[in-house]
């Protein structure tokens, strides 16, 4: 089942963490439309500011177990060593064992190998281009040719196109609806939304549909850009002929500005390009 909200959180980062232009085209073909101001400032700050936050979350995944229902509490701090960047103080309602404790130190140092493998690898993707596996696919986000579907004196909503990044240019990737929207005065985020289109299949024995994942942005301190601190999702899950309606509740507390342990030589990294699950 982690491997079914796994699959649906990465549509998640597919809305939120947009490159800030569109690739430059060669001059012999057609000018590419010009990405909106409003829209690339508030991924330029998204993406300037990740890593940069010690929070607490709070989580509960509904639909299966009553054990899964219960919350999980962990800590998460990027200033500290690799192993101790997730800690989990309470896991499905019950204080962690040993054995859990070992767990999240294994996958924190995980997610840092490949995080700077991703760093060192900068022939896998042009500098100016985030490419993420979604579903099995490699999808880029197509912000020269975002969509305003909705706007008000305080706000604007854009529609953000997914493109599949095979050579060529690649193809539309329609299997998702990201919307995003964007304050106008601050230039930042305020509220993120992914919806499913069509049914897919997750290994062999899942068919995940109607899936709807939806990111609410707060400021916790006005001298930098709203984080996320809530994010929902549900999902129809079809597994062995049994329907189920799954759904996810996260939130985040208790921020704290950090400088990452990637910086601790005094070296700022560039944004993160690269997002892998």
């Amino acid at each position: 089942m982690h491997r079914i909200r796994r699959r649906i959180l990465l549509a998640v980062l597919a809305a939120l963490c947009l490159p800030p232009c569109a690739p430059a085209q060669a001059p012999s073909e057609p000018a590419m439309p010009a990405t909106p101001s409003l829209l690339a400032d508030a991924f330029n700050k998204l993406m300037e500011n990740q890593g940069h936050w010690a929070f607490t979350q709070t989580q509960a995944f509904d639909g299966l177990t009553a054990k899964l229902k219960r919350e999980t509490v962990l800590r998460v701090d990027p200033s500290i060593t690799y192993a101790e960047q997730i800690k989990p103080l309470v896991i499905e309602g019950e204080p962690p064992t040993p054995g859990k404790l070992e767990e999240f130190r294994r996958i924190g140092e995980r997610l840092a190998r490949r995080r700077l493998r991703d760093e060192r690898d900068t022939s896998a993707h042009r500098g100016d281009e985030l490419r993420i596996s979604l579903n099995f696919r490699t999808v880029t986000p197509d912000l020269a040719h975002a969509a305003v579907v909705s706007q008000d004196e305080k706000s604007v909503t854009y529609e953000v196109p997914l493109r599949t990044s095979d050579e060529g240019g690649g193809s539309a990737f329609d299997e998702f609806q990201v919307t995003a929207r964007v304050n106008r005065a601050r230039r930042e985020f305020e509220h993120a939304t992914i919806r499913q289109r069509s049914p897919m299949r997750v290994e062999l024995v899942a068919k995940v549909s109607d899936a709807e994942i939806d990111c609410e942005f707060t400021s916790v301190d006005p001298k930098f850009p709203a984080v996320i601190t809530k994010e929902t999702q549900q999902a129809t899950v079809r597994i062995l002929f049994v329907k189920r309606v799954l759904k996810f509740a996260m939130k985040r507390s208790d921020f704290k500005r950090v400088t990452p342990y990637d910086e601790r030589f005094g070296v700022k990294l560039g944004p993160i390009r690269t997002i892998q699950f």
